[in-house]
Formats: structure tokens, C-alpha cells, sequence
């Protein structure tokens, strides 16, 4: 690794935190904190779960998606500890750079306050396609653990035809669900139904 490779941390996060950690790796020194209670980590990620064992001048500091759920501490589902984002705030260089999924304003004010830059992963139309199809196979997986029927048969109705929606509506139907699309604007309407495929019929 080169003298001048970014030095970043991951701080908190789900599966999608480490994948993205181990990818920037083969770039970057990076350090992971909140995932104690994961299991072994690959080789290529340091883990320190303490501040004052977090490396300093960093040139990013990455949040997860969302940044926090309660408004206070960093959303760290696999991490025993909580942390809060103005601890780690002053471990990034002067005018480094701190990336989160769906900041807020004050979250955003918050970091541009310390003399950072502030940007939301969440916001690139690229993420955001990518992201919906994990979005959408996580809800098909808590419907399957929650109802008590199965999804074959099963009349869906999905609130909005965005991203997510469009991902769920394939996998739903290829499971056998029945589902309606509820959506504000009649192109996203078309889309949906311009979206749908006819069966092939035997002859």
C-alpha cells in the first residue's frame, strides 16, 4: 500500500458498510468500528472499536444508511458500542470529507460546521438503482418471516412506483403474488404497466 493511499474509516452500518470497505481497500488504508458483534472481518479491514484507538487525519469518514435512527448515535447494528458522529468529527482532516446515506440538514450542518465537506452517497441516481434491489429482496424476506401465509396467491399493493417499488414488483410477481401499484403521476403508471410481461402462449 502506497504512503499516499487515503486513510478512511467506516463507522457503523449493515453488510453494505463492509462490502464497500473491503472494495476501497485495495485503494486506501481503511479502519471499520462498530461491527464487534459481526465475526471475523476479512484481512483487509483493521477493526478498533475504541476512539482513542481510531486512527487520525483522516481522509474520509464514511456513515452508514441511515447515518443514525434515534437522532443521537450512529446506526451500528452489528457494534456493541454507541457512537456518536461528534466524537469521530474531529479525527478527519481539515476539509476532509464525511459521506452518509440520507443526511439531514442538521446532520449536514453538523459536519460542515467542524470545517468539513458533506456529501450523501444516497443522492447518486447510481446508488440509488443499485440500491433498490437489496431494499426491496429485505422486504420480501421480512413478509416471508411475517406473514403467515405464503407470498404465491397473495394480493401486494405497493404505495409508489420509484425504484424500490419497480424492483419489488418483478420479484413479487415472479413468487406469484398478486400485485396493484399505487402511484401519484400516470407515468409512473405506464412505466408500471409498460413493465409488466404477458405470458407466452402455447400453441
Amino acid at each position: 500500500m502506497s504512503q499516499n493511499a487515503k486513510r478512511l474509516l467506516v463507522a457503523g452500518g449493515d453488510l453494505r458498510q463492509l462490502t464497500a470497505a473491503e472494495s476501497l481497500s485495495t485503494s486506501g488504508q481503511v479502519t471499520v468500528t462498530g461491527f464487534d458483534r459481526f465475526g471475523a472481518l476479512p484481512d483487509c479491514l483493521t477493526a478498533a472499536e475504541h476512539i482513542q484507538d481510531l486512527p487520525h487525519m483522516l481522509d474520509a469518514l464514511i456513515l452508514p444508511m441511515p447515518v443514525t435512527q434515534d437522532g443521537c448515535f450512529l446506526y451500528t447494528p452489528f457494534g456493541s458500542n454507541a457512537l456518536r458522529l461528534s466524537a469521530l468529527l474531529p479525527l478527519v482532516r481539515p476539509e476532509g470529507i464525511v459521506l452518509g446515506g440520507r443526511l439531514t440538514e442538521q446532520i449536514r450542518t453538523q459536519i460542515e460546521s467542524a470545517g468539513l465537506r458533506a456529501a450523501d452517497y444516497a443522492a447518486e441516481e447510481t446508488f440509488a438503482l443499485r440500491n433498490a434491489v437489496p431494499t426491496a429482496e429485505g422486504a420480501i424476506q421480512i413478509a416471508m418471516q411475517e406473514l403467515p401465509v405464503v407470498l404465491h396467491g397473495l394480493p401486494c399493493l405497493l404505495l409508489g412506483a420509484g425504484r424500490v417499488s419497480r424492483a419489488l414488483q418483478t420479484r413479487l410477481r415472479a413468487l406469484g403474488a398478486a400485485v396493484t401499484v399505487a402511484a401519484r403521476r400516470c407515468t409512473d403508471l405506464a412505466r408500471t404497466a409498460g413493465a409488466k410481461r404477458k405470458p407466452l402462449e402455447k400453441h
